[in-house]
């Protein structure tokens, strides 16, 4: 339940986001949200996805002086050097895992919250599509992604105003937390063209035409590209292509629904969201993470993972279907609309589903130093990745 009311109470606040939507006013609503936020996943404790490994591998990293004066440990590291300089400093500053996944949180918050200020009239909807759609994923497993999704989301603005130098900057700085993100380099070019609705719609179908008819294609690609990378990444890819967990095809089910059905709705209005100043980047984001979704749908976890950067576009771009409604009623039908699209992606947490045992009940690192007691942490991560295997088979 405390994740339904957290919802709610965004919920509430996003109403008041489209009703009065003023500066300030969207300011102080969106400051309110992005705390919660940060307070969520930022005081967990054993809570969500991960925490252990990454518990694990903060206990591994050499004091920050050190990798400071000797760049090549740094490079020898587990993770990308962003990542284990930032996690090097938490800990020789005397802090904890759990110090660093309160400084995480608050700075991924704290980017996304400020370039949606930027991107929509509306920052507190958006809050409410990530926290809905891409939170528990990013915020609650994958933070060293969070980080990097994060500053690509951010660096949008620069390609928008055509600074190139800074764009590539902040991409480059993503890179250091995860190294997928050089994908975004290239699209500087791309994202903020102008396309007819049939192209979105021919490409995108074909893709949704080629999973239903279950066409292998990708997989030998992927391996073979992994290979050329090195080791670390050739034996990530036979993980992710052999192991049960992992290995298995995305076919026909309620997201392959929806996907299409928002891209349908977002093309009759197109026309007003190109006149956005960020519409067409926030729609070529979206279109980009169907065609990773439907044309990869023989590597699920793969593409769930790379089209997370691209995804994010539509935390804008919901906002900005509401944007272009002209009457205050629409809009409000419309917004029902998106909140019920948000609770369905993450309707298994907030309902408390054997699957997300790992989330709940939630605890807070807080409470637990206040009042110490026995944690479930571990027990409920093994049930919910016991119950997440099962899915899968």
């Amino acid at each position: 339940m405390f994740y339904l009311i957290c919802f709610g109470i965004l919920c509430a606040l996003a109403v008041l986001n489209v009703q009065m939507h003023d500066k300030l006013g969207s300011q102080i609503l969106s400051g309110l949200s992005a705390l919660m936020l940060i307070g969520i996943a930022g005081l967990r404790y054993e809570t969500g996805g991960d925490w252990d490994s990454y518990t694990e591998l903060f206990g591994m990293y050499p004091p920050f002086s050190r990798l400071i004066g000797r760049p090549v440990e740094l490079l020898e590291q587990q993770t990308e050097e962003g990542f284990t300089l930032l996690c090097a400093l938490v800990k020789s500053l005397g802090g904890t895992v759990q110090h660093l996944f309160f400084v995480v949180t608050t700075i991924n918050i704290t980017l996304i919250t400020s370039a949606l200020r930027k991107y929509t009239k509306y920052p507190v909807v958006g809050l409410l599509c990530y926290y809905g759609i891409l939170y528990f994923n990013l915020e609650m497993i994958y933070i060293r992604q969070a980080t990097a999704v994060a500053l690509c989301f951010f660096a949008l603005q620069y390609l928008q105003k055509h600074e190139i130098w800074k764009y590539m900057l902040v991409i480059v700085l993503a890179c250091t937390f995860h190294r997928v993100a050089v994908l975004m380099i290239p699209l500087y070019f791309f994202l903020d063209r102008k396309l007819p609705e049939w192209v979105y719609l021919t490409v995108v179908g074909l893709g949704a035409a080629l999973m239903l008819a279950g066409i292998p294609w990708i997989q030998t690609i992927f391996l073979t590209v992994a290979g050329w990378l090195g080791e670390n990444y050739a034996e990530k890819a036979e993980a992710y292509t052999e192991e049960a967990m992992f290995a298995v095809s995305r076919g026909l089910s309620l997201g392959f629904i929806l996907n299409l059905a928002i891209l349908i709705v977002v093309m009759f209005f197109k026309k007003k969201i190109d006149t956005l100043p960020f519409g067409t980047i926030m729609l070529n984001m979206f279109a980009l993470s169907l065609v990773l979704y439907y044309y990869c749908f023989e590597l699920v976890e793969v593409s769930n993972r790379v089209r997370l950067f691209f995804y994010i576009g539509i935390i804008a771009l919901l906002p900005m279907v509401l944007e272009v409604l002209p009457l205050f009623l629409e809009r409000l039908a419309g917004f029902v609309v998106v909140t019920l699209y948000c609770f369905s992606f993450s309707r298994g947490i907030f309902l408390e589903a054997p699957q997300a045992a790992a989330y709940n009940p939630y605890q807070n690192y807080i409470e637990y130093k206040i009042h110490p007691r026995p944690s479930t942490g571990k027990q409920r991560l093994e049930q919910s990745k016991k119950a997440f295997r099962n899915e899968r088979k």
